[in-house]
């Protein structure tokens, strides 16, 4: 028997992870309701945690965050049978496999340039998606010079805040 107050390794591990989520789908439902320049603009300020468990070899915690996020936040926020949710699971997928990738690449990509990739893959993966299941004009892709230049900057922003919860060590205190 555990004493109390002691908690196991795994106890541990699937508390953390929820935390996590839940720090995440917070963020994604809260963004959700700050004004946008543009309606398809979004910061993915959420993908903060996901960046920072990648960049810390957490794979598999990661994806289950990314997936928990984008369903449970989609949930709500009313969108989880809308299109929105498909394209979100598309341009993860994506940035998500681009930026392991290139965080296991021979070259070194400091945090912010492996956001600026996923950012920019994740619009590019809901952009070949929206002309596959939405709109069937190649004309779409007109937009993919504005949306790579979204990610970049959106890929920024992360990225730089995800260097610093990094350096300033926060992430290691939430264990």
């Amino acid at each position: 028997m555990i004493p109390e107050g002691e908690m196991t390794s795994e106890k541990r591990s699937i508390t953390h992870l929820a935390m996590l989520t839940a720090i995440a789908v917070t963020i994604y439902v809260v963004e959700s309701f700050i004004p946008k320049p543009f309606p398809f603009l979004k910061f993915g300020l959420s993908n903060i945690v996901i960046l920072i468990l990648l960049i810390s070899n957490e794979y598999r915690s990661a994806f289950i965050v990314m997936l928990s996020k984008i369903l449970i936040g989609g949930f709500l926020s009313g969108t989880i049978l809308s299109p929105t949710t498909v394209l979100s699971i598309t341009g993860s997928l994506l940035s998500f496999v681009m930026m392991i990738i290139f965080i296991q690449s021979r070259i070194k990509f400091s945090i912010v340039g492996i956001s600026i990739l996923g950012a920019a893959a994740h619009n590019l993966g809901q952009i070949i998606a929206v002309r596959l299941i939405l709109i069937k004009e190649s004309s779409i892709f007109y937009l993919t010079p504005l949306l790579i230049l979204l990610g970049i900057v959106t890929g920024i922003v992360t990225g730089y805040i995800a260097k610093i919860i990094l350096e300033k060590g926060l992430y290691e205190r939430l264990y």
